[in-house]
């Protein structure tokens, strides 16, 4: 048993490193769905008394094949024990087909199954035996060796058994075994079902190394899986919070409740996030299974705009996702009752529902409607697969148990693509409504203007004068203080998203006070609407901004500038205004100059930061004796 020990050690951290890859693999994997049930072929009863262990073929072989069944009603009372059920007569049932897995479907009894097996290789054979399926409620196994007349092993496990011991750490029942050359055991397996809903039983025996391969393997798979689902469900929560759009959110929603439930029914909750909160662990099931079926109905609701195109079918959506809830509250009431005999059906009932108001969607001419009915159609291939199993009208084949994650993945794939599709139409929509309603305004304006020219022509030179008013400097036409404060704020944000950042020219027309006061403030006006008429294109990049901060204050806002075109800028700007040769009215002075205060944007920056520089390397130009540059 060494090696099977040491390959325990690596399943268990391989299981918490597929915990771990739940979260953290976002690789989206793309599966095409298969028709993964296979109706039961007739096959003659296998009488061989034991199997021969040491002809594994392929690493593992299923045990059903090889098995006989038993029903516990047919066990008299009081039950003998295990190896008494072995020597006593008993109506045990050989198999008779070649079907892999076992369904008992909904049965109140336990059922027994048994197989003999023998090693006659010239070698012990270290194996390991698997029940896949992580939701059976009570699984007992014992092992008898015929020759020493001993219990060579046992295991009790099961998502109702609390305290359940795990022989290895994985998220269903795996037993190691070691055999001795000669040696004959009888495997002994009970399965009981508290609410009479049997689980299929995939009874499996692997040689142990490539048991643990494919349980690495395995680990790997659920870890992407559920990682392109977590990655989806972050994107559009991340949508919502954006765009506040209802259909992302309640996508999210749906998404959510789905791999919350789907963590449930694989096991992995058990294992890794409530161990041995077995009644918990049944309420989660039923109850993220009721908040599938609700979320999937307010999604349709917004996706295909149900209330006002099929109103009765959503009136039947909303009862069945109320009937869905309500199984939520049985189960918290009552962790053994058998919620999953009506919420299956209630779960098929809201999936017809859905697929009819669709198909009247799709019907009316409403293309995402297709779109959702191919995704649905996955998901219901898949969970049709999964409910004729449980219903016992399809034997499950060894993909079968796999059939709802295929479904899903590409129903939720699809489900995306749709939700963008429904997003792009409403755009259009609403931009069709807008230009709709802009051309009519347009037909309304040429009639009142007709009507009432003179006064139309007034309005609307009035509101153009407001608008302007309301971001441009009344005196120069230049943009104004508060415009700058928007511009600067969303030209900082997109310097930190580019390679060239921000250049910023703080201007003061030097010697200003004394300009206004011997030439008065209307020849101060004077210069300042030159100046204004000056800060445009050629002198300035066509997307360069000006703007008038205050008084005799400008500033230029230059984006995708390095340090080389900045200084260039500033000093065609300082040059240009001291070429214009506008006269100071002291004769002293001369001519009129500008100082020019230039730095460029740090990722770090804030308007405040900026314009503190800006203002530092001003202040630094005026007092190395103005009409200069300096920079900070």
């Amino acid at each position: 048993m060494d090696t099977v020990a040491a390959w325990a050690v690596c399943l268990s951290g391989a299981g918490r490193a597929g915990a771990r890859a739940l979260v953290l693999v976002g690789v989206a994997v793309l599966l095409g769905l298969l028709v993964l049930a296979t109706p039961a072929r007739a096959g003659v009863a296998l009488q061989t008394p034991t199997v021969d262990v040491a002809m594994l073929q392929g690493g593992s072989m299923w045990l059903r094949p090889l098995a006989r069944t038993l029903r516990e009603d047919a066990v008299p009372r009081p039950q003998p024990t295990p190896l008494a059920l072995l020597q006593t007569d008993l109506p045990w049932q050989p198999v008779r087909d070649l079907e892999p897995i076992f369904g008992f479907g909904f049965d109140r009894q336990a059922w027994w199954v048994h197989v003999a097996l023998r090693h006659d290789g010239p070698a012990p054979l270290e194996l390991v035996l698997e029940a896949a399926e992580p939701l059976i409620d009570d699984i007992r196994v014992w092992v008898f060796d015929r020759g020493r007349g001993t219990w060579v092993a046992q295991a009790h496990q099961g998502d109702r058994v609390v305290g359940a011991v795990r022989a290895l750490e994985h998220r269903h029942l795996a037993l190691p075994l070691t055999l001795q050359p000669g040696q004959q055991v009888d495997l002994l397996v009970r399965v009981f079902a508290v609410d009479g809903e049997h689980d299929p039983l995939p009874l499996r025996l692997w040689r142990a190394a490539a048991f643990f391969s494919h349980a690495q393997l395995e680990a790997w798979m659920y870890g992407a899986y559920y990682g392109a689902l977590g990655v989806l469900l972050l994107y559009n929560l991340l949508l919502w919070a954006g765009t506040r759009e209802s259909p992302f959110g309640l996508y999210a929603l749906y998404l959510g409740s789905f791999l919350l439930w789907n963590l449930t029914y694989r096991g992995y909750a058990l294992l890794y996030l409530w161990p041995d909160a077995v009644t918990w662990n049944q309420i989660a099931l039923v109850g993220f299974s009721a908040a599938i079926y609700a979320t999937m109905a307010l999604f349709a609701w917004t996706l295909l705009d149900l209330p006002r195109r099929t109103p009765w079918l959503a009136r039947l959506q909303a009862v069945l996702a109320l009937a869905a809830l309500a199984h939520a509250v049985w189960i918290a009431l009552d962790p053994q009752a058998a919620t999953f005999a009506t919420l299956d059906l209630v779960g098929l009932a809201m999936f017809g529902v859905l697929l009819l108001a669709a198909l009247r969607v799709a019907w009316q001419g409403e293309r995402v409607a297709w779109i959702y009915l191919a995704a649905q159609g996955s998901l219901l291939a898949g969970a049709g697969v999964y409910y004729a199993i449980k219903l016992e009208w399809l034997a499950p084949g060894p993909l079968a148990l796999q059939a709802l994650n295929l479904g899903s993945a590409g129903e939720f794939l699809l489900l995306a693509l749709a939700l963008a599709y429904r997003i792009n139409q409403l755009k259009a929509q609403r931009d069709l409504a807008q230009g709709r309603l802009m051309e009519t305004l347009h037909q309304m304006n040429e009639r009142l203007e007709r009507e009432v020219a003179e006064r139309t022509e007034q309005l609307t030179q009035a509101n153009q004068a407001l608008t302007k008013l309301a971001t441009h400097d009344p005196l120069t036409g230049l943009y104004n203080r508060h415009t700058l404060l928007e511009r600067l704020t969303e030209e900082l944000a997109r310097a930190r998203r580019h390679p060239q950042p921000l250049g910023l020219l703080m201007l003061d027309l030097d010697h200003f006070k004394p300009l206004n006061d011997r030439g008065g403030h209307a020849y101060g006006d004077h210069v300042l609407r030159q100046l204004g008429a000056l800060l445009h294109p050629p002198l300035l990049r066509t997307t360069d901004r000006a703007f008038r901060v205050g008084g005799e204050e400008f500033l230029v806002l230059a984006p995708d500038t390095d340090a080389d075109g900045l200084h260039t800028l500033a000093e065609r700007v300082r040059s240009a205004v001291h070429g214009q040769g506008w006269p100071h009215p002291d004769a002293s002075i001369g001519w009129d100059t500008v100082s020019v205060g230039a730095t460029l944007s740090r990722p770090d920056d804030t308007p405040e930061t900026i314009f503190a520089r800006a203002d530092q390397a001003l202040y630094e130009a005026k007092r190395l004796g103005r009409n200069r540059v300096a920079y900070a």
